[in-house]
């Protein structure tokens, strides 16, 4: 009997990997994709022996990869004998099954990747809801052509055991199972409702946080606020949603909510499945937008931010830009990209460099008070 392809919670530490990547246009790009997939791959903790950077012109339509390439990475499969073969591109259902019966060998694509790191990361019932809704949304196409086993489903989805159930009533009590999660999700919206009529009683102006993964939103939080939210050097840290009380001088406050981390090219159906911690920032009086200044890929995270943005029709917002990290830059590098971006606010939350100047500056926006 086959085996069904599943999303579920399992160990990948110390896990043997072998990556392909896409080849892109232009260099930078090409590393850049890559530098993220190999950043999912060490946030599991598994452990990368052979990579293949892959030129398509056009993906093929059964297996993704052309014959020969298919061949030269099943050889290589034989050779090192990987838990896993992980494509930095998603892949359509019918080509991940035909890779996994070629290669003998379980195949993740990135949503797979992203699915697994955010199914270990949520700690909040709202988090688990949204991430079992989003595993799935992704699991309900797979099914089909793979036997009729299912032996787990992940978030707490009971069945009934191997080979016990036909393959058809799988599928339907998916999609009973995901349409109990969106109600759950329609009451968690509600509560949030409550919530922000609540702050908006209380008089004090709310700014959300919003970045891509791992430019130290939540650092920046617990620097302004003194808080200690969970802070870790790896993609997703921050999967369920903070606020805190950040004191900005001068007898006035305001509320600071954290968001989930943004990744390039994210797949829309993940971003839906946050829709209803991401929408908290359509309720904002302003965003901060965090960007990495160390990193050598701005423009990338400035564009999925923009495209976001874009998705939850907020690019009328009031947004401020501030430029995360810069403890890790050296002074004449701090002077360039100061003077290449002269309205972004130069931070460092570890250091501490630049956190009274954006409490002012946020004072002054928010209240209109200077010094």
């Amino acid at each position: 009997m086959k085996r069904i392809h599943q999303v579920v919670e399992k160990s990948f530490s110390g896990k043997k990997a072998i990556v392909v990547n896409l080849k892109e246009d232009k260099e930078e790009e090409t590393e850049e994709s890559s530098g993220e997939t190999r950043l999912l791959c060490k946030t599991l903790r598994l452990r990368i022996v052979k990579e293949f950077t892959v030129k398509l012109n056009y993906p093929h339509p059964a297996t993704f990869l052309g014959e020969g390439k298919l061949q030269e990475l099943k050889r290589a499969v034989d050779e090192v004998s990987p838990a896993y073969v992980i494509f930095g591109r998603d892949l359509m259902p019918v080509q991940q099954r035909n890779i996994e019966d070629c290669l003998k060998v379980e195949v993740i694509d990135r949503t797979g990747l992203i699915l697994q790191i955010f199914g270990q990361h949520a700690k909040s019932k709202e988090g688990k809801i949204q991430i079992e809704l989003a595993q799935l949304g992704y699991m309900l196409p797979r099914l089909a052509g793979h036997g009729t086993e299912l032996s787990r489903i992940g978030g707490g989805f009971a069945t009934k055991g191997p080979g016990e159930m036909k393959i058809e009533v799988y599928r339907r009590r998916i999609k009973e199972r995901i349409y109990r999660l969106r109600r759950e999700i329609k009451d968690i919206e509600k509560h949030r409702k409550l919530i922000r009529e609540s702050r908006r009683r209380s008089r004090y102006p709310v700014i959300s946080l919003m970045g891509y993964t791992n430019v130290g939103k939540s650092s920046l939080l617990n620097s302004l606020s003194a808080s200690r939210l969970y802070v870790a050097d790896k993609l997703f840290a921050t999967l369920d949603p903070a606020s805190r009380a950040v004191f900005l001088g001068d007898g006035h406050y305001c509320l600071v909510s954290d968001t989930v981390g943004l990744l390039h090219d994210i797949p829309h159906h993940l971003i839906e499945a946050f829709q209803s911690t991401l929408e908290e920032v359509k309720y904002a009086d302003m965003i901060l937008v965090v960007y990495d200044i160390s990193a050598k890929n701005i423009d990338r995270q400035k564009k999925t931010v923009s495209d976001v943005f874009h998705l939850l029709g907020i690019e009328d917002k009031k947004i401020l830009e501030v430029y995360n990290k810069t403890d890790l830059l050296a002074i004449e590098e701090k002077k360039i990209m100061s003077l290449s971006m002269p309205e972004g606010i130069f931070v460092s939350a570890a250091s501490g460099e630049g956190i009274r100047e954006l409490k002012e500056i946020l004072r002054e926006n928010l209240y209109g008070t200077g010094n």
